[in-house]
């Protein structure tokens, strides 16, 4: 039977967070969930509990835990930039857990900015052996630009005779105000992590599709990176960016623990 507890840690105890444990010992490893912008750390519509009780029955612990001035968390290191403080948050939680359970294989996970900043952390820290980011950044290709007219057009023909089409998930990327990585920083992470052997997993949903609609877009934006081993990519272009419905979150959870 999985455990919860609550915990503090990190400069004056200052970061709060709540770790999942699993039923079965020892453990070889663990897994940290990175706050997604201002979202405490049950994370949307309680997506991070979740996936927190999901990966811990499948013998991880997991923390899931405010950034600071979030939740429950104080402002930890309140001299620096947010970029800084958010990677000393992040380093904080990683001491703790591989202290705690005496393991040096973390896994990182986040959704949207929690994604780039476990994604932008692991590139400093060796202890990191894989990277799940939920709608991170993309880059729009050819493919993509044809697939969306295709789409269109398909939508049209569809009102011409009077027929609907099934209404397409609304990509919410139009109410998230937040700037992505751009190519250059995204690629060079990429290539770090993969020379590394650190394991990546990305998730696309429909919240995205502005940008990224079609799994085998992701190797067409990275072309010159060997992408066979360490990546793998899972689209669900019929859910929402966060995860309203908790079908949605169910069989997101699952992808995620499928691969872990």
């Amino acid at each position: 039977m999985i455990r919860e507890s609550s915990c503090q840690f990190g400069e004056g105890s200052s970061l709060a967070g709540i770790i999942t444990e699993p039923p079965q010992w020892p453990v070889r490893s663990a897994w940290i969930l990175i706050s997604a912008g201002l979202m405490p750390k049950a994370g949307p519509f309680g997506l991070y509990s979740q996936l927190a009780r999901k990966i811990a029955q499948g013998g991880a612990p997991v923390l899931r835990f405010d950034l600071g001035g979030i939740g429950d968390s104080r402002v930890a290191y309140p001299q620096f930039s947010l970029g800084r403080r958010t990677e000393l948050e992040i380093r904080a939680a990683v001491d703790f857990m591989a202290q705690r359970f005496s393991v040096d294989s973390l896994t990182l996970c986040g959704l949207c900015s929690g994604a780039e900043d476990s994604l932008r952390y692991a590139i400093n820290d060796s202890r990191i052996s894989k990277v799940v980011m939920i709608d991170t950044f993309a880059y729009r290709t050819a493919g993509w630009k044809r697939r969306q007219r295709l789409k269109t057009v398909a939508r049209h023909a569809f009102r011409t005779v009077g027929l609907h089409s099934s209404v397409p998930v609304a990509s919410e990327s139009s109410f998230i105000n937040y700037k992505y990585m751009d190519y250059l920083e995204s690629s060079r992470s990429l290539s770090t992590l993969l020379e590394r052997k650190v394991d990546l997993h990305f998730i696309y949903t429909g919240g995205m599709s502005e940008v990224f609609n079609h799994k085998g877009q992701f190797k067409r934006m990275f072309p010159t990176l060997d992408l066979r081993r360490g990546v793998a990519i899972d689209h669900f272009p019929e859910m929402g960016h966060t995860q309203l419905l908790e079908e949605d979150r169910q069989r997101l959870v699952n992808a995620i623990a499928r691969r872990a």
